[in-house]
């Protein structure tokens, strides 16, 4: 009897889920993190430089003496500024046939190549003080930094284990507020930011990036694309071995296996096929509004008048750069905080927190400086409730799309995800930067009021239809992804019906 009651319970209790192994951080894995993430330093050191010499370009212009001079100076500043984005746009395009023809590891080392060309041109550009020479050199350096903007996510979640997926893919913008954070103060006049100096500051990725080509090449390619793209398992082994540190990664290895066996109708993707791929295109609408949120949410609202707000607190415009340094290293304290917590709260729990916060900050914003004229401790509010939506945004919007692409796309289809959301994140980048200096001149702080529903109409769309991702291998969040729409879609079905009822008896009229 009591052997039939141990098979009764054996029947009646499902079997668990095998345990995933937890990887440890090994020398490898942190060695290549960390060098991989020098990419994502030069984005946002070069972001930051690329725009910076607005100001001395703004001064050239209030220098003119004549409107026509002026004028002139004015257009040509407005097509520096958009050179960058469209080069950041080329590069995402291309970015998608190298991680895919020369592998991840490949194409990043192409493109320290290209940084260390790039650097270069940026250097001759402020020796030679030639604008079309400036203007080729920012739209060089922006194609590299599309390309980094891929290549460097891409590669570290695909290297990194399960348990370390969040924390790792969240690393990317972390470095890139840290390259910020170096750029602003290398460009302190008491150091590198003066005309004698400035070849000095704009060399500065180019020695990083000559660093990774000597360092890349000792690396281990991604066992993913190894494996599911290569058919070299054999490789695909050693990499991992080499990444864990440990001989036995057959766990990992069968699990590449299923993942291959599951996408054989996604062989041979691109961005063309994607965009008309039926069994993707929630995904892909999915990519697109996390993206277009992201870049239409305010963002750049805010760093416009971020300026404006601390001099009208009465602080002196030779402290404002510390301001600043100090907004990026509360920047960079919350991008790791969230770090931390990913993999405890959830991805869907920072991106819900994030939408929502700057949902309910560009309402308040708003009406704050509208009213800021008429006290000055309104000034310093507004100070504060901009770098709580500066830091907000860097937890949530700014660095979880890139990692939600990766958990929602298999292997052959994910490079082609990432030049989708590369596309939508430079064109929306271009667009807003462009239409909000002349939205900006005739609503002023009302802008934030058009990105207000933007946000809510993004938060509420994850709310719905983005799924937790957490702790779950690419391919069960494939597997569950079906499943979760189709949950949605019969919860709405089961409701209309409720409505019509509700709306015949209220009529008078029988329900059946």
């Amino acid at each position: 009897m009591k052997t039939t009651g141990r098979s009764i319970d054996s029947k009646a209790v499902p079997e668990p889920k095998p345990i995933v192994h937890k990887w440890e951080v090994t020398n490898s894995l942190l060695r290549t993190v960390l060098v991989t993430s020098l990419g994502s330093i030069q984005y946002g050191y070069i972001l930051w430089v690329v725009y910076s010499p607005v100001l001395l370009m703004e001064d050239m212009g209030n220098a003119a003496k004549t409107p026509g001079e002026q004028q002139y100076l004015s257009f040509m500043l407005g097509l520096a500024i958009s050179l960058f984005p469209i080069g950041g746009l080329t590069g995402a395009l291309i970015a998608g046939v190298m991680v895919d023809e020369y592998g991840r590891k490949g194409a990043l080392l192409i493109n320290c190549f290209s940084s260390m060309v790039s650097s270069m041109l940026m250097v001759c550009a402020t020796v030679v003080q030639a604008f079309l020479f400036t203007m080729l050199s920012r739209f060089i350096v922006g194609i590299t930094i599309g390309i980094f903007s891929i290549v460097v996510p891409l590669y570290l979640i695909e290297i990194s284990p399960l348990n370390m997926r969040g924390a790792i893919g969240m690393l990317p913008h972390f470095f890139l507020a840290v390259g910020v954070l170096l750029a602003q103060t290398l460009s302190f006049p008491e150091m590198l930011g003066n005309e004698e100096d400035w070849p000095i500051l704009t060399s500065v990725p180019g020695i990083l990036a000559l660093f990774q080509t000597v360092v890349v090449p000792s690396f281990p390619e991604s066992p993913r694309y190894l494996l599911i793209q290569k058919n070299d398992e054999e490789k695909a082994r050693l990499a991992l071995q080499k990444l864990r540190h440990n001989e036995d990664v057959q766990e990992e290895i069968e699990e590449l296996q299923q993942e291959k066996m599951a996408e054989k109708t996604e062989k041979s993707m691109n961005s063309l096929k994607l965009l008309c791929f039926p069994s993707l295109r929630w995904q892909v609408i999915s990519v697109i509004i996390l993206m277009g949120g992201q870049q239409l949410s305010g963002v750049n609202a805010v760093y416009f008048y971020t300026e404006r707000l601390y001099l009208s607190t009465g602080t002196d415009l030779n402290n404002l750069p510390y301001i600043r340094l100090a907004s990026s290293v509360a920047i960079i304290i919350s991008v790791f905080v969230g770090i931390v917590y990913i993999d405890s709260m959830g991805r869907k729990f920072l991106l819900l927190l994030g939408f929502g916060m700057c949902t309910i900050l560009c309402v308040v914003l708003t009406m704050n400086l509208e009213l800021q004229g008429d006290a000055l401790w309104m000034s310093y509010v507004d100070a504060l409730l901009i770098n709580i939506f500066l830091m907000v945004h860097a937890v949530g919007p700014s660095a979880l799309p890139n990692l939600i692409i990766a958990e929602l796309f298999l292997q052959s289809s994910r490079s082609s995800a990432y030049v989708v959301g590369g596309f939508v994140h430079w064109f929306l980048n271009f667009f807003s930067i462009v239409t909000f200096l002349n939205i900006q001149k005739y609503i002023g702080f009302f802008s934030f009021l058009i990105c207000c529903p933007i946000c809510a109409a993004t938060f509420f769309f994850i709310l719905k239809m983005v799924p937790e991702t957490t702790h779950q291998t690419f391919l069960e969040i494939r597997k569950q992804l079906p499943i979760y729409v189709a949950q949605r879609q019969i919860t709405k079905m089961e409701r209309m019906p409720r409505r019509n009822t509700r709306r015949a008896l209220g009529e008078g009229q029988n329900p059946v």
